[in-house]
């Protein structure tokens, strides 16, 4: 099993390479193309079956990396338990969006546009393809940006200014929980212990526990900027109505 390529270690990834760059793009087309062909061409059941489909890829690739993990004795309980938030996302999403929810779905915008889109430009990522660890770190952070489109323009579930407190609110009560499990595992998930070994955002914010208030700020700030974009289609809604 270790003689293949998918599971060879590789260190070939680059920030902005040509691997990162060509992921990112991906993402962008996919999230457009989908969102378009799904709007064009199915049925409302054709919708609720490809979002569906779209839930069900995430939920089985980080359920497909930690048996991968386990099969080859390389599972580490202080870093590849599913407790960040893509991760914990991405394995909800089959049971929290089958049934399209509002409620929910306005919490799971702002976590996946302000967070995830962060850990896609920034990937804490030492291998490049075909390694399983970059084929799941970018099918979980992409898929989720392209169900976040895919939510807003096919569901139209647009979150507004009380979701943006709502999903602030859940988010504080997210850290808090998981700062004690850091504490239980000795581990470091979400980087609230402190900052990762790769180059990131958290670099430019000061020292560790400084960081994390710094970073309060920044996320009501991109809580701010991904919900700008949704608020015109939902004034334009309701001067349709």
């Amino acid at each position: 099993m270790n003689d293949y390529l998918l599971f060879l270690p590789n260190n070939d990834f680059r920030l902005f390479g040509h691997q990162h760059l060509l992921v990112i793009a991906l993402t962008v087309a996919m999230s457009i193309s989908l969102a378009l062909f799904s709007k064009k061409r199915l049925t409302k059941m054709g919708q609720l079956h490809l979002g569906r489909g779209i839930t069900v890829v995430l939920a089985a690739t980080v359920l497909g990396w930690i048996a991968i993990r386990l099969a080859l004795g390389q599972f580490d309980h202080k870093t590849d338990l599913p407790l960040d938030i893509c991760n914990i996302v991405s394995l909800a999403l089959p049971f929290l969006m089958w049934n399209p929810s509002h409620r929910v779905y306005e919490v799971l915008y702002f976590w996946v546009m302000a967070g995830t889109i962060q850990a896609l430009l920034t990937p804490h990522l030492f291998e490049g393809f075909p390694h399983f660890t970059f084929l799941k770190y970018f099918t979980v952070h992409g898929g989720l940006v392209v169900f976040a489109v895919y939510g807003t323009t096919v569901y139209g579930l647009c979150p507004n200014w009380r979701s943006l407190w709502r999903a602030f609110f859940a988010l504080q009560v997210y850290a808090v929980l998981l700062f004690c499990l850091n504490l239980l595992l000795g581990a470091n998930y979400a980087y609230l212990m402190g900052k990762p070994p790769t180059a990131s955002a958290f670099d430019y914010l000061g020292a560790y526990p400084w960081y994390l208030l710094v970073t309060e700020g920044l996320v009501l700030v991109m809580f701010l900027l991904v919900l700008l974009p949704v608020l015109p289609r939902k004034r334009a809604e309701a001067v349709i109505r």
